[in-house]
């Protein structure tokens, strides 16, 4: 089996690659409908079907990718046991 191109990502799959902006004039998190203010870091996330982005503030995004960390352990812990042979530690 051949490999095609480079090995894709779940963080930027459906939910759109994210990047981190400082804003040029208010704007509102997504989450947490706070008010980001002009000047300051946010974090951008597009969306794919859209064409948009969602913006984040800094304290959401942080939630958000604990919980994305979360998930992948997870998953990583998921996928060892399925590699783990049946009755053998």
């Amino acid at each position: 089996m051949v490999k095609r191109g480079k090995t894709p990502s779940l963080i930027g799959g459906a939910a759109g690659a994210c990047k981190f902006v400082t804003t040029k004039k208010k704007r509102s998190c997504k989450r947490c409908d706070g008010d980001i203010l002009g000047g300051t870091e946010c974090v951008e996330v597009n969306v794919p079907a859209s064409m948009g982005h969602k913006c984040y503030c800094m304290k959401c995004f942080e939630k958000i990718l604990n919980q994305t960390q979360c998930d992948l352990d997870n998953l990583k812990g998921q996928l060892q046991q399925l590699r783990t042979p049946t009755g053998n530690p």
